[in-house]
């Protein structure tokens, strides 16, 4: 094991970029973290700065992030992460929600009715990479101006679409919708992430018996309904925190009855309590 690296903890910092789409931002070094099952609504684009990340899909396809390479994570994609040696990873990440960045591809597309995806999550371009890491670097910088950080994170984002991205007519794309109950049941949780709600209640919302949904949900989305309660609610914290709220106001505010609460299900996912991660 490098000595160097060895005896630090795992660190995570999060910010955001509200005049770049909404982009929130994360810079990470995990030793020992893993991530359990769980997918984002938004575009994720990382680059891996040290060591590699095992990464397995809810497809069962299992990919090693090596250093230097770019991570891509297509929204809604089932996926957890580990350490690929005993050293861990650093990387840089890119959460981009949906429709900030078609809104910044309208102006240089022409294609209206089509999907934006990645086909690898893996990709070896050292120029879109270093494209990137600059680009997430002056993001972190405090005395970097704001046109700086937009230009380059704009810049990197392009060409990583124009070199790597496909777009595929929606009755061609191959991403299987979900069972109408399950979208419902999906979307009441959604809607109550605060409320607790019981599973009967869920299962009433989406017209089938609670036994029936718990297969349906868990076969399409890749979780159980109470797992993906969790993963809304912590996702939820993220973005509260973001906007400069308290610990105690975003416990309250995802359904948790106190901060720490909150502290070992945020610790789950990102390897670090709120406070910490919370630039």
């Amino acid at each position: 094991m490098d000595p160097r690296t060895s005896s630090r903890p795992n660190q995570a910092k999060f910010w955001c970029e509200p005049a770049f789409a909404g982009a929130e931002l994360l810079k990470a070094t995990y030793r020992t973290h893993c991530f359990p099952p769980h997918a984002h609504d938004e575009f994720a684009f990382g680059v891996i700065e040290r060591g590699a990340q095992a990464w397995l899909d809810g497809r069962g396809r299992r990919v090693i992030m090596p250093e230097g390479t770019i991570c891509v994570i297509n929204p809604h994609t089932l996926h957890e992460g580990r350490p690929a040696t005993e050293v861990g990873w650093d990387y840089r990440m890119i959460y981009l929600p949906v429709t900030g960045l078609t809104s910044l591809l309208a102006e240089e597309s022409e294609d209206v009715g089509t999907t934006l995806h990645f086909p690898q999550p893996v990709i070896d371009d050292p120029q879109t990479l270093k494209l990137l890491r600059d680009a997430h670097v002056s993001s972190e910088l405090r005395d970097a101006t704001q046109l700086e950080k937009t230009s380059r994170l704009t810049a990197a984002v392009f060409q990583l679409v124009r070199r790597h991205g496909q777009v595929s007519h929606p009755m061609r794309s191959a991403a299987p919708s979900l069972p109408g109950a399950v979208k419902r049941a999906r979307e009441y949780i959604d809607a109550h992430v605060a409320a607790n709600p019981s599973l009967d209640i869920i299962a009433q919302a989406a017209g089938m018996s609670s036994f029936h949904l718990l297969r349906a949900f868990k076969k399409a989305v890749g979780v159980a309904p109470h797992a993906y309660l969790v993963q809304r609610r912590v996702e939820t914290a993220r973005h509260l925190l973001l906007k400069g709220q308290s610990l105690r106001h975003v416990a309250i505010a995802v359904g948790y009855c106190d901060q720490g609460h909150l502290s070992r299900e945020f610790s789950r996912f990102f390897g670090v309590p709120p406070g910490v991660a919370r630039r």
